[in-house]
């Protein structure tokens, strides 16, 4: 049988490599997170939702799965989850019942106190490789980020 790729080898695939270096940077993050009781999925919109708090932001779940470039459904399946545990409140918006507004519950404040420091930790030991062209790495993120809008919910 013929391999079919423009690639010869799939390490020049700049997508399987995007895939296998998030992959690693995940298994890392995962388990420090789970020593806290938080999965990296929690820990990122509790950690959205408490800065867009701290910012003065009127939260909903559209806004949260916007900030975080996430999936509605993911971020309703995950806020009902961080409701379950205390960290966060879901209410209805008494301007428009369809929206469902969010705030961090002071325990879930405390939370990502504990969590940032290990989660930016985990990123300091992983991306110091690359550290003298971090700031070129981010931009280029940014930048893949603000062209590829089309494939949003």
């Amino acid at each position: 049988m013929e391999w079919k790729s423009r690639f010869n080898d799939p390490k020049e695939s700049s997508g399987f490599l995007l895939w296998q270096v998030t992959q690693a940077w995940q298994r890392m993050i995962t388990k420090e997170l789970n020593k806290i009781d938080l999965t990296h999925a929690q820990f990122v919109l509790l950690a959205a939702c408490d800065f867009l708090h701290t910012n003065g932001e009127t939260i909903t779940q559209k806004k949260l799965a916007d900030f975080t470039k996430s999936n509605i459904m993911m971020v309703s399946d995950v806020a009902r989850t961080l409701e379950a545990k205390g960290f966060i409140c879901r209410n209805k918006n008494p301007l428009d019942k369809r929206e469902i507004l969010l705030s961090p519950t002071e325990k879930g404040s405390m939370k990502i106190k504990i969590a940032l420091p290990i989660v930016e930790d985990i990123d300091v030991q992983f991306f110091t490789p690359i550290k003298e062209t971090q700031d070129g790495f981010n931009e280029a993120l940014l930048l893949l980020l603000s062209l590829n809008t089309k494939f949003e919910d």
